[in-house]
């Protein structure tokens, strides 16, 4: 059953004022994204009247000052205000996924897709969808299960093939294509097939009802790209070697382990063209050597730990800016091996964890404990749920309640984070003193989420999640559905039964019952211990201008500048 938009405007409304009660940091309206989609265009009224009247005052203003350029003089003047110049260099802790959009999925490619591709619907560094801004105009909900979409007219790839309806038809059916093992899939499998109607005019037919359809189309996985050009070069080259989308900056080069460089790309869509020449991302592992970097000015851009800012803070011609943001960090527990296949030894683990410790002491403060894997930025986050209490003497009575015999976890963290370490060794120290022995395995960086997804690796995992839908289907669905991508081991079938229930329903109070639901089964099962909702800090040199690092970690780059 839909809902009037009159309701859905009011629950709009209503969930605005929680969520900035409940978030100190500058999010949007997480909300306009995670209504129904036939109730899109509500949400995004004001935000798509301000992008309209800005961008009839562009236009205005452009046309005045074409009028007044009336010689070559003046014309030429004005064209090298606009010209792109400089270069800005970010740092990266991981290589790149690989640069197809479609087979990667993690915030670290958030930092430059965007960039390089574009998606239908555009979501601002603000979190709100800004209808008409992306590569789709305008859109509209027929039926629950039919979506249909018109096209912008005159885009180019940045290999000179036109974007048109062939184009995102080419695009979803190569994303669903099973044979492509896509880990962008799972996201998009409501949708049944995608029709051209015309050159420009797409429409969507669902299997099933997806309320969160029109933020997933601005996500990582439906940006869209150019038919022959993959086609011709084919998967392995585009993943590795390079793929044109239509965003304001063009794939260059990539050296595996080393560095992507971008440039601007004169032919972008676009009323504003980028400010900055080109773009490299430096892949610099280690943690002390990003800070080095950014201190001697080898970096522009780059989040560092908590340790790492006052350092930070006190270099000349730098700075730390702080940002609250979706992602919530844990460890998960592998409920099918031994001895954490034992709910009194995983209820053990919580109950030794003294979680304000660690927050204190190695994050200095900068994070906030959180009971569940979403914070309050998303639709779903339940606050009646509290963070499992430290408490050794009950840790020592669950571990002789298991019949367990001298129990001894694994505990994997990645070798190259200092962080992560530093934390795995508190936490080692904590759940020692329950009386089950830890064991700290590093493992290799460049395939520790790969291992993970196999169930490669051990007992306790360290773990974080963005949850970039800012709606709790996709962080469930993702962790918690039997056998889904980012869940190697957990099972429980109310937990599918009820993730069905909410997916198939564009009513948002029972998607919110749902996961309340959901909520309840999942912390009584503990299949994780989650430890803190995260603080980013962004070190940033004075050089860089119009840059905002945004909470949902995907950097838009179009307006940022560099002097010197």
């Amino acid at each position: 059953m839909i809902k009037t938009k009159a309701w859905f405007r009011l629950m709009l409304i209503v969930s605005l004022t929680m969520v900035m009660s409940l978030v100190l940091a500058a999010c949007g309206d997480p909300t306009a994204t995670t209504a129904p989609a036939t109730t899109t265009a509500a949400a995004a009224t004001t935000t798509a009247a301000a992008a309209t009247t800005t961008k009839a005052a562009t236009t205005a203003a452009a046309a005045t000052t074409a009028s007044a350029a009336t010689t070559a003089a003046a014309t030429t003047a004005a064209a090298a205000t606009t010209a792109a110049s400089g270069t800005l260099t970010i740092a990266l802790a991981f290589d790149v996924q690989g640069l197809d959009p479609i087979m990667t999925y993690s915030l670290n490619n958030g930092r430059w897709q965007q960039n390089v591709f574009s998606t239908l619907v555009y979501r601002n560094t603000d979190l709100k969808i800004i209808e008409g801004a992306g590569l789709a105009t305008s859109w509209k909900y027929t039926d629950d299960k039919t979506l249909t979409m018109q096209l912008r007219k005159g885009v180019k790839f940045h290999n000179g093939e036109d974007f048109n309806a062939d184009a995102v038809v080419f695009t979803f059916t190569r994303l669903l294509d099973p044979a492509n093992k896509s880990p962008q899939r799972f996201n998009y499998t409501s949708i049944d097939r995608v029709e051209k109607v015309d050159d420009y005019n797409v429409k969507f037919i669902f299997k099933d009802v997806d309320p969160v359809m029109i933020v997933k189309l601005a996500g990582y996985g439906a940006a869209i790209v150019p038919p022959k050009f993959v086609q011709e070069k084919g998967n392995d080259f585009v993943n590795q070697t390079n793929i044109p989308g239509t965003g304001p900056f063009k794939i260059v080069e990539y050296k595996k382990d080393n560095s992507l460089t971008l440039e601007a790309f004169d032919g972008y869509y676009g009323d504003q063209k980028p400010k900055v020449k080109k773009v490299v991302y430096r892949i610099i592992p280690d943690e002390a050597t990003r800070l080095a970097e950014f201190l001697s000015g080898g970096v522009d851009i780059l989040t560092i730990t908590p340790s790492q800012s006052d350092s930070a803070k006190s270099a000349k011609g730098r700075k730390v800016q702080v940002v609250g943001v979706p992602t919530v960090s844990g460890i998960r527990l592998d409920t099918s091996k031994p001895p954490t296949d034992n709910l009194k030894i995983r209820q053990a683990i919580a109950a030794s964890i003294d979680t304000k410790t660690i927050l204190d002491s190695l994050l200095n403060g900068y994070a906030s404990q959180q009971a569940i894997w979403q914070s309050p930025f998303s639709f779903g986050f339940d606050e009646s749920l509290k963070p499992y209490s430290y408490d050794l003497t009950k840790a020592k009575q669950l571990v002789a309640e298991s019949g367990v015999a001298n129990p001894k976890i694994v505990y994997n963290y990645i070798a190259q984070s200092a962080q992560d370490k530093e934390i795995g060794l508190a936490v080692k120290s904590m759940i020692e003193k329950s009386g089950i022995q830890v064991e700290l395995k590093p493992k290799e960086q460049a395939t520790f989420y790969d291992d993970y997804q196999a169930g490669k690796l051990d007992n306790a995992v360290p773990f974080g999640w963005g949850g970039w839908t800012l709606d709790a289907d996709n962080t469930y669905y993702s962790l918690y559905y039997t056998k889904e991508s980012y869940n190697p081991a957990y099972s429980n079938a109310e937990v599918d039964k009820l993730l069905k229930v909410e997916r198939g329903t564009n009513d948002q109070a029972k998607r919110k019952e749902a996961f309340s639901q959901i909520n309840k089964l999942i912390y009584a099962d503990y299949p994780d211990v989650m430890l803190y909702q995260s603080q980013y800090l962004w070190g940033i040199a004075d050089r860089v201008k119009d840059f905002t690092p945004p909470p949902d970690e995907r950097l838009w780059l179009l307006t940022v500048s560099v002097t010197g």
